[in-house]
């Protein structure tokens, strides 16, 4: 039978060397051995040199101060990994061979002493025939070793996408997200395998719902490489989420020696629909093949999970003729892209674990997130960020490994390639394709022809790729590179044109009025990049400093333009907000107005691309997450996973049932007439009882000022819920306030005057600068305490003032505490309740940020 043997593990041994020098082993002229420049240490597997050397003493936490600088000569070695093992007596059968799922990047192999490979490409397995070589004895031990050359030199986030020459994460070659740090070793799986009488090569269960929606199809397709030719029993079993046989299927089959394939259809009646997060469950159902030979000997068997959705793109409502299909189907349903853009968790992706993959992907889970568009930059992920994706209905987005390099954006088109693009583009859909949760392949990321005018299938580069997945993966959607369509970036000048399909930007906050005027009258279709950046939390920023100041965050401090410098925005947040001191460190204030501001920005951009439904058909953020401890960020979470502000925002944004205002600017003066026009979004799941549906639902939209007290009121009666309704209009003539700034509160209920949904929005007057009033509004101390439930916290305001902006976090990063909600505003007297969706929870473990919170 098939017998796998793991060679994954912390025994392995780490030796580092200057080029060439492992080769010699003996001094020519002093004829003794030569000493390694790093000497023998443990080493992990997978993982990756720099992670072991950090283990190890040699190299400091790339994330403090400057330090990242300091690990740049771990590419300028070479580096030897090594291993002893000992195989059971008589383990090897008919064929054995060792793999390894990824090498990053170029090198050799050695078993037992002798080169039995050579290997380039961080996304090419390596798969070795060892039968001869291996010593399968009781006490005897095989030597492996594997040798890493110098890393090679790719473009980072400037160069020259037209002259790219080797496939490996770009984003490691510095990235404004992300310094220059470039891993290297084994960062994925290895083992040996061993093999009787055949060898299943790729096993593919396509998983696709007949038209009636009840009954699935399994089309499954078989590559082997038989090595005795004979009669061969085939057995394959479908098998429900709880483990019940719902279909099978026996072949007896006569294979001739060699490379065979195989392909049969199953139907598999009354099936559970799959459905992406928010929309329904995700049943997966396990499918087995298992191949005897005509002795009833187990040659080998494989298992892959699939689900059943049908999935399509169809084009948007209203869009030009020339448009791509933007709108997501699955199941006929209409679904509206909530996503973010995902980049690897940390720049040592070998060494990233299970449990971070489901802290990470959890935390957009909770967030409302239905799609994950992973980044051409990165990498092609590891098996379990897809599965978590399978079982929790996270549609994945996947890019080929393209991207933009600021000069020249155009995708190679040499033959050299374009032929390794191909291999590795093959093995990815090969690897990928059973997952449910995979929706898109994508070319890469902005590719562009001159004139920042997207590429099409047109280029040789594109057309290759959309022709390898309509022949490996003819059911999912390709799109030629994110943006799409005649424009990169949407522009006022353009709106109304039909020149905006699948665009990005702008990531930055457009200032007061032209913000709202940008989002108000934006005609995309599709926004797959669009953010806004904010500040870390304050303790990040001071464990990282090492022996630099976290004041002033402007381009004259090296902490900061080492770390997020594109996202300095020194000279915005002094006209947004107001001056701020060089020689006073207003660090704490400075960032909750960073955060505020992030909240303000992305908030708004989204709820303007919903109240666009159906002609637009989604919002993916960026970025989600980020893998290096950014000062700055686009990222709605830090390095460690800990939430911003704006995260929540986006959990709200991105919710079922949603009440959202219009306006066109934030700041007033005296006089000025304040209009709102009032949306309410709502999606497929139930939210009220049918009673209350009978008789309607009910919109409070109040302006309060800083005290709490009612300035204007009024409220809507609707018949029935819609994707989205335009509620009725707020006008209020702005007149003078307490510390110039008005709240205003909108709230949805049904008829049991539960509030079902809630959305604050804050105002400003009479000030030089949008944002200033935020600054100077009275400081407030809240009261924090448990509720009536171990999971629940009570937060309230006794104070006079209302409390701006107030952000609940866990005191422990590693916790990673899900709340409902957060980063809420509290009139005067009022007391809220938020749940902690994961844990039960203290008020001891939380700390209460705010925008004028004093410290808690």
């Amino acid at each position: 039978m098939s017998q796998q043997f793991e060679l994954n593990g912390d025994d392995w041994l780490l030796t580092g060397w200057y080029p060439h020098q492992w080769r010699a082993e003996v001094s020519m002229e002093l004829g003794v051995n030569l000493t390694p420049a790093v000497h023998s240490i443990k080493a992990v597997v997978p993982g990756s040199v720099q992670t072991d050397l950090l283990a190890a003493g040699w190299l400091k936490d790339p994330n403090i101060g400057l330090s990242s600088l300091e690990g740049e000569w771990v590419n300028n070695r070479e580096w030897v990994f090594e291993k002893f093992f000992e195989l059971p007596q008589g383990w090897t059968e008919d064929r054995c061979e060792i793999t390894f799922e990824g090498l990053d990047y170029a090198g050799e192999i050695y078993l037992n002493g002798m080169n039995i490979a050579k290997f380039e490409g961080m996304f090419k397995p390596v798969s070795i025939d060892v039968t001869e070589k291996l010593i399968a004895a009781a006490g005897n031990k095989n030597h492996l070793k594997v040798v890493f050359l110098q890393t090679p030199e790719v473009d980072g986030q400037i160069g020259y996408s037209h002259q790219i020459s080797k496939l490996k994460s770009r984003f490691n070659y510095a990235w404004d997200w992300c310094p220059r740090i470039i891993p290297v070793g084994i960062w994925r799986d290895v083992y040996l395998s061993t093999y009787h009488a055949l060898q299943i090569t790729d096993f593919y269960p396509a998983a696709s719902l007949l038209p009636d929606y009840k009954s699935g199809m399994l089309e499954l397709n078989i590559q082997m490489n038989v090595q005795v030719t004979g009669q061969y029993h085939i057995e394959f079993v479908v098998l429900d989420e709880e483990n019940k046989l719902i279909s099978s299927c026996h072949l007896e089959e006569y294979l001739q020696g060699g490379r065979r394939k195989l392909q049969i259809k199953q139907e598999v009646e009354d099936v559970k629909l799959w459905w992406p997060n928010g929309y329904g469950a995700q049943p997966l159902y396990t499918v087995k093949i298992i191949i005897t030979d005509s002795n009833e000997r187990l040659c080998q068997q494989a298992v892959k999970q699939v689900g059943f959705r049908h999935i399509e793109f169809i084009q948007n409502e209203n869009a030009p003729t020339d448009a791509l299909p933007y709108t997501l189907l699955i199941n006929g349903l209409r679904i509206f892209i909530k996503g973010v853009n995902w980049v690897p968790i940390t720049p040592f992706y070998g060494a990233v674990t299970e449990k971070q993959y489901e802290d990470y992907l959890g935390r957009f889970k909770v967030m409302n997130v239905n799609l994950l568009r992973v980044w051409g930059g990165g990498i092609i992920e590891k098996q379990a960020f897809y599965e978590y994706c399978d079982r929790h209905g996270l549609l994945v987005w996947q890019e080929f490994l393209q991207s933009s390099s600021g000069i020249d954006n155009n995708p190679p088109d040499d033959p050299t390639f374009l032929q390794s693009l191909r291999e590795i583009a093959t093995i990815a859909i090969l690897e990928k394709r059973a997952h449910p949760s995979l929706t898109v392949w994508c070319g890469g990321n902005e590719l562009m022809w001159s004139g920042f005018i997207p590429v099409n299938e047109t280029h040789v580069n594109i057309a290759m790729l959309k022709g390898l997945v309509n022949e490996l993966d003819p059911s999912r959607y390709f799109l030629p590179a994110s943006a799409s369509g005649p424009s990169f970036c949407a522009v006022e000048a353009d709106f109304g044109k039909g020149l905006h399909h699948d665009v990005h930007g702008p990531w930055v906050y457009l200032g007061d009025g032209q913000h709202y005027g940008f989002f108000n009258q934006d005609d995309a279709l599709l926004r797959s990049e669009t953010g806004s950046p904010g500040i870390a939390r304050l303790e990040l920023l001071e464990k990282y400093k090492d022996r630099y100041s976290v004041w002033p965050p402007n381009k004259t401090n090296p902490y900061w333009t080492h770390r997020g410098s594109w996202w300095i925005q020194w000279e915005e947040m002094k006209a947004w907000f107001g001056q701020w001191e060089e020689a006073k460190n207003e660090m704490d204030a400075y960032m909750q107005c960073s955060r505020y501001l992030q909240h303000e920005s992305l908030r708004y951009a989204v709820e303007s691309t919903r109240r666009r439904e159906p002609q637009s058909s989604g919002f993916i953020v960026w970025m989600g997450n980020e893998p290096y401890a950014n000062n700055a960020n686009t990222s709605l979470i830090e390095v460690d996973g800990m939430p911003k502000p704006a995260y929540y925002s986006m959990q709200k944004a991105f919710s079922k049932l949603l009440i959202t205002a219009q306006y066109e600017q934030i700041a007033f003066q005296n006089g000025e007439l304040f209009r709102a026009a009032i949306y309410l979004h709502h999606e497929q799941e139930q939210v009220f009882s049918e009673n209350e549906a009978d008789k309607g639902f009910k919109v409070r939209a109040v302006i309060y000022n800083a005290y709490g007290e009612c300035l204007e009121e009024k409220h809507f009666t609707i018949p029935n819920l819609q994707t989205v309704l335009l509620v009725g209009e707020l006008e209020w003539k702005v007149s003078s306030c307490p510390f110039d700034l008005f709240i205003l509160r909108l709230e949805v209920a049904g008829d049991s005057e539960v509030v079902c949904a809630r959305n604050s929005y804050i105002f400003t007057m009479n000030g030089l600068h949008s944002f200033e009033p935020l600054r100077s509004l009275k400081k407030v101390n809240l009261e924090l305490n448990q509720g009536a439930e171990n999971n629940q916290v009570i937060i309230s305001n006794p104070n006079s003032v209302a409390a701006i902006g107030i952000f609940i976090r866990e005191c422990d990063p590693g916790a990673f505490f899900h709340w409902d909600q957060n980063y809420i505003t509290l009139l005067p007297n009022e007391a809220q309740t938020l749940s902690c969706l994961n844990h039960a929870v203290l008020p001891s473990q939380l700390v209460i940020e705010g925008v004028n919170l004093a410290v808690y």
